[in-house]
């Protein structure tokens, strides 16, 4: 008791922190900076292989990605993701996002990650993906088609019925109204359309998630809400996310655990009561999760 006590008012700290932070600071994507250009190029292209691995598992089809129109929710710091994405086959990357982040990216970044791609991929058309990004760049039209859109409103960014693959990366737990992304998603994929997200269940704030990963979820909603910020966690449990998606009429929903706590029960010590059942899995603190456009 005295634990979570303890755990309980050190939580509402990190919840103020984070408040301030964000009215100081901004939004950030990312816990390193953009001009850590090495570690920002890895990452990028260890998220869209991880995506690949699960959607060929989940597809059962190595070659998915080729020829598809691919839209990412949520791109972050810079188009790397997209670039990546493009040489490994997809027709077409569109990619909406709240916070105009991309604007502090410098050009030496996608200078170095074209040298980066070229190592790595002697089949990749350096030309055409530098032709793509400097389009994109003079908001042209490009193969790379990244949208600012501070109501988040996919429809008027991109049409209806465009978009055959969805990909997302900690962004779904930061969306205020998903009942509504989902309803967008909605119209602008085809029928048949897949979804892959990888979504952070857990707090945010890193000094403290090592300790106490599900500490957001100590709080009734009345307060949480006095701390509340554009990007702070939803606290959204999968269950919630699979029923949504249900309701929009999306099928073959797949949630893979890819960190989960091993101590069941003290996944639940402290939670609010709203977080109480087991329905709830407050043991997954992060998970892929998988659904297709009914």
């Amino acid at each position: 008791m005295l634990k979570n006590t303890f755990f309980y008012i050190i939580g509402i700290v990190f919840l103020m922190l984070a408040k301030i932070k964000n009215h100081l600071k901004g939004y950030a994507s990312r816990s390193f900076n953009v001009s850590e250009v090495d570690k920002c190029i890895e990452y990028d292209i260890n998220i869209v292989e991880n995506w690949l691995s699960h959607l060929q598992k989940y597809t059962h089809d190595a070659n998915y990605l080729a020829g598809k129109h691919v839209l990412e929710l949520g791109p972050g710091d810079d188009l790397g993701i997209g670039l990546y994405l493009l040489s490994k086959g997809c027709s077409q990357y569109d990619a909406c996002d709240v916070h105009d982040l991309m604007q502090y990216t410098p050009d030496s970044f996608y200078e170095q990650f074209f040298e980066k791609l070229a190592a790595i991929n002697n089949q990749a058309d350096i030309g055409f993906l530098k032709a793509q990004f400097i389009a994109a760049k003079q908001g042209n039209s490009s193969k790379l088609n990244y949208k600012v859109s501070h109501d988040f409103n996919l429809v008027s960014a991109f049409g209806e019925a465009s978009v055959d693959l969805v990909f997302s990366q900690a962004a779904f737990e930061c969306f205020d109204d998903i009942e509504t992304t989902v309803s967008q998603l909605n119209v602008v994929c085809k029928s048949g359309a897949i979804l892959l997200a990888e979504i952070d269940l857990q707090s945010h704030s890193r000094g403290i998630r090592d300790w106490d990963p599900n500490y957001i979820h100590r709080y009734p909603r009345w307060v949480y809400n006095l701390f509340w910020f554009r990007g702070i966690p939803n606290r959204l449990r999968p269950y919630q996310y699979k029923e949504a998606f249900e309701r929009a009429g999306w099928t073959d929903i797949s949630i893979v655990p890819l960190k989960k706590l091993d101590d069941l029960d003290k996944s639940y010590a402290g939670v609010y009561k709203d977080f109480a059942d087991h329905k709830n899995q407050m043991d997954y603190l992060s998970i892929m999760f998988c659904a297709r456009k009914g």
